[in-house]
């Protein structure tokens, strides 16, 4: 797995609540954000 700067992630477009197309960083500019990413095997 490659490490990836937080800055270059925050351009990755992402779905939002209301199903848009919104940049991932948007998320974390006016407050702290969590991550979780969760990978279903099978």
């Amino acid at each position: 797995m490659k490490d990836v700067p937080i800055d270059e992630l925050g351009g990755t477009m992402v779905v939002d609540e209301n199903g848009g197309d919104v940049p991932l960083g948007s998320l974390w500019l006016d407050r702290t954000a969590v991550l979780v990413f969760v990978r279903h095997f099978g």
